[in-house]
């Protein structure tokens, strides 16, 4: 018989074996015999049956003691997170996305009515829907569907819009694109006939801007399509030749030359490499400066 099967103090056998304390009592006496075995502690895994796809139900909070509509949201915000890739789509429409299912979740809980609802898949499905939209990205409502099969059954994601209009109306939609760049030749079109660049220039920073404009139309988030274009045009201005001056800028585009210049830092930031004919630009303008201080 095991040293630990019964008590040495009273020979009772009847011990508790205190897996939280990792203990083994006697009941009788009360002496402590010795060291039970480690318990691993309890699965936190979920029992229920998950789905056959891998993002309903996926959670980084299991366990965590955090109220239910922030588990919803920081659930929702990882299931766009990955199932922006798996559609095919942008990596930039992920902050979008996330952005915008935040504030519709806000706002149903600020309207709380009972009759009207969204799951935590619809949210998701809307939440890129709209970002879709937003951003003017070449994506029918067929084929957004169609791309969603493997994950979600969507029978009518018309309805899941309608609801969501609901507790959200889509009054700040990002200006379309197309928008933007015809700003942009229109603002480059008035600086030529301002004579403040030449007819060669302004095609070649107005074609500059609209690279900028395409390879993050991110950057046109919830803003005029004027002010973005301006903007766009300073940017590809300093990264060519810096010869546009801020406030003359200002005036013709009808904008604040602080937003102007903020946002410009932005499109800075993630313009696309300079085109191969920049070094020729820049050389032929400094050049030409030269020529007329001698």
């Amino acid at each position: 018989m095991n040293k630990n099967d019964f008590c040495p103090e009273c020979n009772n056998t009847t011990l508790i074996h205190d897996h939280e304390k990792g203990e083994i009592v006697c009941t009788t006496c009360g002496l402590v015999i010795g060291n039970t075995e480690y318990a691993p502690p309890p699965d936190r895994t979920p029992t229920k049956n998950l789905p056959n796809h891998p993002i309903v139900y996926t959670s980084a909070s299991i366990g965590t003691k955090i109220p239910t509509s922030q588990r919803t949201e920081l659930n929702a915000a990882i299931d766009i997170h990955y199932l922006i890739p798996q559609l095919s789509l942008p990596q930039n429409m992920n902050p979008l996305a996330i952005t915008h299912m935040q504030k519709l979740r806000h706002a149903i809980k600020k309207k709380n009515n009972p009759k009207i609802r969204l799951t935590r898949a619809e949210l998701i499905i809307v939440s890129i829907w709209v970002t879709i939209k937003r951003l003017n990205y070449p994506l029918s409502a067929d084929e957004y569907v169609k791309k969603l099969e493997p994950f979600f059954k969507v029978s009518n994601l018309m309805k899941i819009e309608k609801r969501a209009n609901y507790f959200i109306k889509n009054q700040n939609r990002l200006p379309n694109i197309a928008l933007v760049t015809g700003h942009i030749t229109k603002i480059a079109s008035q600086l030529e006939h301002a004579h403040l660049i030449d007819s060669v220039y302004a095609n070649k920073v107005s074609s500059y801007a609209i690279q900028i404009i395409h390879t993050n139309p991110g950057i046109i988030t919830n803003r005029r399509a004027n002010l973005v274009a301006a903007s766009a045009l300073l940017a590809a201005d300093c990264l060519l030749t810096k010869r546009l001056r801020l406030n003359p800028l200002a005036k013709i585009s009808n904008a604040g030359a602080s937003n102007i210049s903020s946002i410009a830092q932005t499109c800075k930031r993630y313009a696309p490499p300079l085109p191969p004919e920049s070094a020729a630009i820049k050389f032929s303008y400094y050049l030409q400066k030269e020529m007329e201080l001698c």
